[in-house]
């Protein structure tokens, strides 16, 4: 708001009086973009509340980590304020705004629509407000894929939408929107290689003009601005601006890379990717035949893995689950778990994790939170995760690019699934003592019922372990146009954990054919193995608890009975007579 404090009283009158109201109609003042670190703030809140003394006061207040006020505060303001927050919209309150919408536009199926709404609000890390889903929903009106497969195009067509609106004077030039995304791309190299992501309109206008003039390019800049700020892609933040979600920074910068080699090799060399993701995204989703981005990708997430590796120094050999069967028993663990633990000892992580592992059967009361916060830190474990993700959403997008690139990066990123997953081993012991395990801006925390003792909370970690790890990636990696990739690397593995992780991708995501494929996998497992156990438990879950098709439940009750038929009866494949003598309970929660 522009209006001056000791003049936004009068304005406010102004304000009824122009739209034939008389102030006896206001029934209540927003104040709107309000906040408790500038006095000029509480200067316009005492006015209004003076002038307004019957009027409720609504005061829409972000709070920001960080800000204070820069001198004393003696402004007193004779009302009290009750406080609430603006949450998220839950997913049952997106679902009635997907249905109301559908309803007038339909779209496609309502609970598809509502998964992909979801998720790309989540990937675009942007807040779950009505606008935002209703920015979304207009996208699909006209583009629906429930494939998560190419964010980029979907952010053009935002961006065409907001760029097509009627807000337009019509004695303005529509400005070109592969113009916008040039220029916007050379202004958010400048924000990315500065590290700096607040500027001024007048920094903002001459930085485009000053590049349009050098390339030749006819565009109103002003314009431009305006289209920006009145959907809220730019936000004034105190006296600057800045973009209000961040993946639009990722989205102009990947632009860039596309049409600047030099920045697309400082992106890649700096490793700034590894802060963010996304804009690897956004780059591979471009044409989806960046073989450049996959061949950096696949050389740093090797790099970085045997940095981990080598450190951490934890036996190739060491597979815990080959050593345990269905349905786990305490003594199964146990075993496991001293050789995990002399592996441990043996290994060169910090003496702490080690003394915990000797001492595992004492109670310990040392803490452990300082010695994991070095190790991870140390080990690099951060970038090996953030490496897998940019590595993963890369080969998502690469649909065009080389066959053998395509195999190279998913062996990279199975790799370090493994990896990961020994790491999460061995830290097993201090999760099941402490309940969580903290380190450099990330944890891993114990989330529903592990049980009341360290020795069954231990055990259930440990089942976990690679429906974790999966769960952690899958929405990075997964398309169903990856499928064949998958495929092809699911039958020629030869590492038994690795074929369990993507045969659990497969359970969780279900591309077509995936019954196939699941099923000769339980057909080749013993018949009291851990793996066939744990894939049982998986397409339970999804029984119970997933948004699923008629056709995709059928599917999924005639392999969880093949699982449980193999394990009671021994049949390498289950008849129809012993699949018929195994009953499933009706789902825990129904479709909705």
């Amino acid at each position: 708001m522009n209006t001056k404090p000791h003049n936004i009283h009068k304005e406010a009158k102004r304000e009824v009086e122009r739209s034939g109201q008389k102030l006896s109609d206001v029934k209540a003042i927003i104040l709107d973009s309000w906040n408790n670190y500038e006095i000029n703030s509480f200067k316009k809140l005492k006015n209004l509340s003076d002038e307004f003394k019957s009027t409720p006061l609504i005061l829409m207040h972000t709070i920001e980590d960080g800000k204070f006020l820069k001198e004393p505060n003696k402004i007193k303001i004779n009302r009290e304020f009750k406080q609430l927050f603006l949450l998220a919209l839950p997913r049952t309150q997106i679902r009635k705004v997907v249905s109301e919408y559908n309803k007038v536009k339909e779209i496609g199926m309502e609970d598809t629509i509502l998964t992909k709404v979801v998720s790309d609000l989540e990937v675009l890390n942007i807040h779950r407000t009505p606008m935002n889903c209703f920015t979304l929903l207009k996208v699909a009106e006209k583009y629906f894929d429930e494939s998560p497969i190419n964010r980029t195009d979907m952010i053009e067509k935002v961006l065409f939408v907001l760029f097509n609106v009627d807000q337009i004077p019509r004695y303005k030039t529509k400005p070109d929107l592969k113009d916008c995304e040039f220029v916007l791309g050379r202004f958010c190299e400048k924000l990315i290689r500065n590290e700096s992501y607040h500027f001024s309109k007048d920094y903002f206008i001459t930085e485009l003009k000053q590049y349009c003039q050098e390339k030749l390019i006819d565009l109103e800049v002003e314009l431009v601005f305006d289209v920006l700020t009145l959907n809220n892609i730019i936000v004034k933040h105190e006296i600057d601006y800045c973009f209000r979600s961040s993946f639009w920074v990722y989205y102009f910068g990947a632009k860039r890379m596309h049409n600047n080699k030099e920045f697309a090799e400082y992106i890649f060399q700096s490793k700034k990717y590894t802060s963010f993701p996304e804009i690897i995204e956004f780059y591979t989703g471009i044409d989806r035949n960046k073989i450049d981005a996959l061949e950096v990708l696949a050389k740093d997430i090797h790099e970085t893995c045997d940095i981990v590796n080598s450190k951490v120094r934890l036996s190739n050999d060491m597979n815990i689950f080959s050593q345990i069967q269905w349905k786990p028993t305490e003594e199964q663990i146990q075993r496991a778990q001293s050789d995990l633990s002399e592996n441990v000892i043996n290994s060169g992580l910090p003496d702490d994790i080690k003394d915990q592992h000797a001492d595992r059967n004492y109670n310990q009361i040392r803490p452990y939170n300082q010695s994991i916060q070095s190790f991870f830190a140390e080990y690099s474990l951060h970038n090996l995760m953030q490496n897998i993700r940019a590595s993963s959403r890369a080969l998502r997008n690469s649909d065009y690019v080389d066959p053998e690139a395509k195999r190279k990066i998913l062996n990279e990123i199975l790799r370090s699934w493994e990896q990961l997953s020994n790491v999460l081993l061995a830290l097993t012991p201090i999760l099941a003592d402490k309940g969580t395990a903290g380190f450099d801006g990330h944890s891993f925390t114990l989330q529903g019922d592990f049980g009341d003792s360290f020795e069954t909370r231990l055990n259930r970690i440990i089942q976990v372990n690679m429906t974790n790890v999966v769960g952690y990636f899958k929405d990075d990696l997964y398309s169903s146009k990856i499928a064949p990739l998958l495929y092809e690397t699911f039958q020629n593995t030869k590492d038994s954990n690795t074929r369990h992780k993507l045969a659990l991708l497969l359970v969780f995501c279900r591309p077509r054919q995936w019954r196939k494929y699941i099923q000769d996998y339980i057909i080749s497992l013993n018949k009291n193995s851990f793996y066939l156990y744990d894939i049982h438990n998986a397409l339970m879950a999804k029984y119970n608890f997933d948004f699923i098709t008629e056709e995709e439940r059928r599917e999924i009750t005639m392999l969880a009975k093949m699982c449980f038929a193999k394990h009671e009866f021994g049949s390498k494949r289950p008849s129809p007579k012993e699949l018929r003598k195994v009953h499933i309970s009706k789902p825990k929660t129904d479709n909705k």
